[in-house]
């Protein structure tokens, strides 16, 4: 008995500091979860599988490799959150498929063992698309959900920015660079350290500055880019 009671001891106590990890870190639901989540939740069940049936590895060895294994996987999470590179390759950007209408093969077939056409099909079916004919821009998200646009409805707004850092992607996807966005900022007086987040959205620039402040630049400054 005192066997089973050891194993019964480890497996809450590991139960607790993983269900303790996902709470702390809001990652409560499996759509939450990024590559490193599923990743490091094998490894914790690894290690909690491993140890719980066996006497050879003392009681607080095991509590610290399990809080070393949770440590690890929400310091990469952290990493990957703020590091944009990283975060590209660790959770990966959008995938534009379609765009005015037009299917971007060159990103297809960057990404065929990621897009399966079939699949996408699919999805637009469950969304109450009936036809590709339908679609003027769609996109691929990380998480694998597909966004979609139809005729005459808006498109989704692009992120710019994020915690200061200048996204790439978004501007390529509004067909901008860096200096076009940097010499916006320049004219409403913000500077790249204290941007939370910048939306372009239907011809608008939004900051959301990291006190809270939400600057938007007039209409009258972009109208001469969008024309």
């Amino acid at each position: 008995m005192a066997y089973y009671g050891w194993v019964l001891i480890k497996f809450i106590i590991g139960f607790v500091i993983v269900i303790t990890h996902l709470n702390l870190s809001g990652k409560t639901q499996l759509s939450q979860m990024t590559p490193i989540d599923f990743i490091g939740n094998f490894v914790l069940g690894g290690i909690i599988g491993g140890v719980i049936y066996t006497d050879a590895i003392p009681l607080y060895q095991y509590i610290i490799v399990l809080l070393i294994g949770v440590s690890l996987v929400s310091l990469l999470n952290f990493i990957s959150k703020h590091i944009h590179c990283i975060r590209s390759v660790t959770i990966g950007d959008p995938i534009p498929i379609i765009k005015h209408g037009k299917f971007l093969m060159e990103n297809i077939l960057q990404n065929k063992n990621k897009i399966d056409i079939l699949k996408i099909s699919s999805q637009l079916r469950s969304k109450g698309i009936h036809s590709f004919q339908e679609v003027v821009y769609a996109q691929i998200e990380p998480d694998g959900q597909m966004t979609a646009v139809c005729e005459g409805a808006k498109m989704p707004s692009v992120i710019l920015m994020k915690d200061g850092e200048i996204r790439k992607a978004g501007l390529i996807e509004i067909e901008k660079d860096k200096d076009w966005l940097l010499k916006k900022m320049k004219k409403i007086k913000i500077q790249e350290k204290n941007v939370f987040v910048a939306e372009f959205w239907q011809g608008n620039l939004l900051f959301i500055l990291k006190n809270g402040d939400i600057k938007k630049l007039p209409a009258d400054l972009l109208k001469k880019d969008l024309e």
